[in-house]
């Protein structure tokens, strides 16, 4: 990722001088989240797991997966 085409073109535009480049210490990923009657549909930032203890309190995963973990 920071070799990737959005590096260079942020790079080659000079627009790096405006931007504060921060270290993350895990993965993300965004899901959908779909919409109710009371809840608003959009984008939902989650932590990929690190560990057992991690993953067991992630919702990314559902009960069958995590019941395979142990």
């Amino acid at each position: 990722m920071a070799n990737g085409k959005l590096v260079k073109m942020l790079l080659h535009t000079k627009v790096t001088k405006y931007l504060e480049w921060k270290c993350v210490d895990a993965s993300y990923v965004a899901q959908n989240s779909t919409g109710g009657m009371f809840k608003k549909a959009g984008l939902k930032i989650a932590k990929i797991p690190g560990n057992e203890k991690e993953a067991i309190g992630s919702s990314l995963l559902n009960l069958m997966q995590k019941k395979n973990l142990a």
